[in-house]
């Protein structure tokens, strides 16, 4: 939920709470309002019934200005000079229904006897105008709480606009461009400090990455130049006549171990410079070729393992990708499944304009399948894998938003890639 939605949520509930309390409030003054000026007219009614000469005689129904006597009753006793008001329903023969109305009603004593008088005043055309009083305040508090939220809805978007465009800005920045991060000037203190924090950030996180990565190809070029000079030392070793089978053995060993220093090495710069997104160019790639490329590569290998090999390629299937790392993401699936499926199993490889999928027969696997893509995870023992090929992979698909999917079923390793709608490119 976005924060200007949240903050109209809670003026709103705070808005109706506010106005619902405030319309009861009205009602009920409004009502005791009413009910005091009514009041007031019964009182002056019976002012002028009392100077009526004959007013202990007057017949029911005697109307004193909007206000009518009711017939007269004679009690026994003058037990309350109290007047009393109240609101009452009288039934109305004419109209056939009970009407509401206000009563006041006081005893009063003659010469003879005491007598309970009441005197009415009705009260529907009141209650029509207080009901019609009550909806237009209602129908105006709404159209206010309306007029408010556009309101504050558009002033909420002129405000925030500022901080939508910061957040685009953050978005495209680009630390390989090392280019400023060049945010919107605002008339806000809260977003001209926000403005100040980001910036500096963005300044300590670039030169802390120039620095990352030109460690990363200094390391890179100082330790590949001492590892060549061990190898060409070690292959000249090799070469030697004068060696016994156990210095041939060690030497051999050394540089077997340098080899695999050197690729390790070549590894780990890679994966770091996926991790910093250092493989900015995107082309058009056909999976194809490269894939039937790669298979090329290893048709020997294929052939001396006697291993069944179907493939089974859609027309015109093309990638938005680096396409450096589509070589690396496709020839590590290939190798991989090459490399650990036994002698006469079966590859199958299925490529489609939403996925690819590369399955192989083999035993299963000795890690837990979710650190199969994990660094230095390895399926076997082989002392040629560095443990490192998936990991590569898991990165790339992450890089461009490839789903990469794994599971074992009958007896064979299931390697699933599925490409978003943004990468695929296919031409008709």
């Amino acid at each position: 939920m976005k924060l200007s939605t949240r903050t109209s949520l809670n003026f709103l509930s705070i808005a109706l709470f506010t106005f619902l309390f405030a319309l009861i409030a009205f009602y009920y003054t409004l009502r005791t309002q009413v009910d005091r000026y009514i009041n007031n007219e019964l009182l002056k009614a019976k002012e002028a019934f009392f100077q009526k000469p004959d007013s202990h005689s007057i017949d029911a129904g005697f109307y004193i200005g909007a206000c009518q006597v009711m017939p007269i009753k004679s009690v026994s006793t003058l037990l309350d000079t109290a007047v009393r008001f109240q609101d009452t329903l009288i039934f109305h023969s004419q109209v056939g229904k009970f009407l509401p109305y206000r009563q006041m009603k006081f005893i009063t004593s003659t010469k003879e006897n005491a007598l309970e008088i009441r005197i009415i005043r009705p009260l529907e055309e009141t209650d029509q105008l207080i009901v019609n009083i009550f909806l237009l305040m209602t129908l105006l508090v709404i159209v206010l709480i309306i007029a408010l939220l556009i309101t504050n809805k558009y002033s909420s978007h002129q405000i925030w606009k500022n901080f939508y465009k910061t957040l685009d800005k953050l978005n495209r920045f680009d630390l390989n461009a090392q280019g400023d991060l060049d945010l919107p000037i605002t008339d806000i203190q809260e977003f001209d400090d926000l403005k100040s924090v980001l910036m500096r950030m963005s300044k300590r996180i670039a030169g802390d990455y120039l620095k990352m990565k030109e460690y990363t190809e200094n390391a890179s070029h100082e330790i590949q130049t001492p590892l060549a000079i061990i190898n060409a030392k070690l292959e000249l070793l090799l070469q030697s006549k004068n060696l016994t089978e156990k210095d041939y053995k060690l030497i051999a060993d050394s540089y077997d171990a340098s080899n695999r220093l050197a690729r390790l090495n070549k590894t780990l710069i890679l994966l770091t410079r996926i991790e910093n997104h250092q493989f900015p160019e995107i082309e058009t790639v056909s999976p194809k070729n490269i894939i039937e490329r790669h298979l090329e590569n290893y048709e020997e290998l294929i052939q001396s393992k006697e291993l069944e090999l179907v493939v089974a390629f859609e027309p015109n299937v093309t990638l938005k990708i680096n396409p450096y790392l589509s070589d690396i993401l496709f020839l590590n699936l290939i190798k991989n499944a090459v490399r650990h499926t036994l002698p006469r199993g079966s590859i199958e490889i299925r490529l489609t304009n939403q996925q690819f999928e590369i399955v192989n027969s083999g035993a299963p696997l000795k890690v837990e399948a979710e650190k199969l893509f994990h660094r230095f995870y390895k399926s076997s023992d082989s002392k040629k894998s560095l443990g490192l090929g998936l990991a590569i992979v898991k990165k790339i698909t992450e890089l461009f938003g490839i789903e990469i999917l794994y599971f074992y079923q009958e007896n064979k390793h299931h390697v699933m890639l599925k490409f978003p709608s943004e990468a695929i490119n296919r031409d008709e």
